[in-house]
């Protein structure tokens, strides 16, 4: 089935899209919303300038549009967006957010096309392990929980990063997948990239109990291979 990816350039819209592929989907672009503010409830929204990058880093053509960000309106400029796509389907990274699944849900409903959500209702532990393990180089970029201080900002999430998280889950609650706005990731590589994305400067914002790795500055290189 000829899909559009909903894409951030975080880990889990990322991994979805990788595994729509492997399910034998053709995932024939990704579909980006860029929120004019940072609470927004369906949309990524720090460092989403990187997503063309990101993109095209995979070889994969981006179509993008701005978003008010405000609840539920967002959601009618989400559908305007796929509703010009020439797809059959769409495949999102939701894992246990109920509201942006539904509403999903409802636009490919309203629009006749299939929502596919490779990672909904996987446990939050082994999802990110497996995310990991699919050789993602993924990097934290935004913080707001108890125990993830500025010290995680711009660490690569790794698997000595995952069993972490997997204690500061049992401490505070939080989800080691971040589904609760407890983090934000960026994918600057993986197997199936072309390229990888280089961070030239990045800047570490803290406020109060939450930061930000604000990259100021990136560019694509190439995949240097071993063997």
């Amino acid at each position: 089935m000829k899909l559009a990816a909903l894409f951030s350039g975080g880990k889990d819209s990322t991994y979805a899209a990788h595994l729509a592929e492997k399910g034998g989907h053709e995932v024939s672009l990704f579909a980006c919303m860029r929120p004019a503010r940072g609470d927004s409830y369906m949309f990524h929204a720090v460092n989403i300038h990187l997503t063309p990058l990101v993109a095209e880093a995979q070889g994969k053509p981006l179509a993008s549009a701005p978003s008010s960000g405000e609840k539920e309106k967002e959601v009618e400029e989400l559908k305007r967006l796929i509703e010009i796509l020439d797809v059959k389907g769409v495949v999102s990274g939701a894992i246990a957010s109920k509201y942006q699944r539904d509403r999903v849900n409802q636009i490919c409903a309203e629009l006749g096309i299939t929502h596919l959500s490779p990672l909904w209702g996987k446990a939050p532990q082994e999802l990110l392990e497996a995310e990991i393990k699919s050789g993602m180089e993924i990097i934290m970029v935004h913080v707001a929980a108890n125990g993830l201080d500025k010290s995680w900002l711009g660490r690569r999430i790794d698997i000595k990063a995952a069993a972490e998280l997997a204690k500061l889950a049992e401490r505070y609650g939080i989800n080691v997948c971040g589904e609760g706005g407890e983090y934000e990731s960026l994918v600057v590589d993986a197997p199936w990239f072309r390229k990888r994305l280089e961070i030239e400067k990045a800047e570490v914002i803290w406020e109060g109990t939450s930061g930000t790795y604000s990259v100021q500055g990136a560019h694509l290189a190439p995949k240097v291979h071993k063997g």
